[in-house]
């Protein structure tokens, strides 16, 4: 028994990362003006609108991930159905990979339904009809209900954080530069959307912090399973 409790031990090193991660995104939230910063950056106050206000380049690359989250969901099922000749690694992989192309969008869309934080388009700042507030501040009574923590319009990237995992546990540097460029395409459709105003950096932070933890704990119930099969 104590044998199998050493197997599904928590590895600290990523709980510290995921904890530490979160505590550095709730302060540049709360107690920088970071978010405002760049916010003005991209907005265009001559014409009253964002700089990438109407760009259709987020949807493609939303539609192109929605249809390789699809394909691997149904490689997934057909490995359950037909084993494929992998190593069990791989096909571990495989299920949390598909999981998580299911879970990381509906859990964020989830939390979303639960926010009242305003995106900067509905701020008096940028020509809304709302006031502006932080992370733990709250909003005046008269605001009207909002949602835009965690940023929902590229979270269907955010599930791709998971594919490293193939590369997992014989190449473990190549797994850590193909979560940096998996991040960096998640960070590049997240800017876009703040291009469009749509919502603010920490949002994007959140969204990516949320599909990291999931990732994290699904790929830890499967690496105990076998480790314990």
């Amino acid at each position: 028994m104590l044998a199998k409790l050493k197997l599904v031990k928590t590895p600290k090193g990523i709980d510290s990362v995921l904890m530490l991660s979160a505590m550095l995104i709730l302060w540049i939230g709360n107690y920088s003006n970071l978010d405002l910063m760049i916010a003005d950056s991209m907005f265009d106050g001559a014409r009253g609108q964002f700089a990438g206000a109407g760009s259709a380049w987020v949807s493609s690359f939303q539609f192109g991930m929605i249809l390789l989250g699809v394909a691997l969901i149904g490689l997934a099922v057909w490995d359950t159905l037909h084993p494929l000749a992998w190593l069990a690694s791989r096909r571990s992989a495989l299920r949390v990979v598909a999981l998580s192309a299911i879970f990381v969008p509906l859990s964020i869309y989830w939390l979303f339904s639960f926010s009242d934080v305003p995106c900067p388009t509905d701020l008096l700042r940028y020509g809304g009809m709302e006031p502006y507030a932080r992370l733990l501040e709250t909003l005046p009574a008269s605001a009207s209900a909002m949602a835009c923590l965690p940023a929902t319009q590229a979270n269907t990237a955010w599930w791709m954080l998971a594919l490293p995992l193939f590369c997992l546990p014989r190449r473990p540097r190549t797994a850590l530069l193909f979560a940096g460029v998996m991040l960096l395409c998640g960070l590049a459709a997240g800017w876009q959307q703040q291009l469009q105003g749509a919502q603010f950096f920490t949002h994007t932070l959140w969204s990516a912090w949320i599909a990291s933890f999931l990732i994290y704990l699904l790929h830890h119930l499967f690496r105990s399973e076998d480790a314990l099969a």
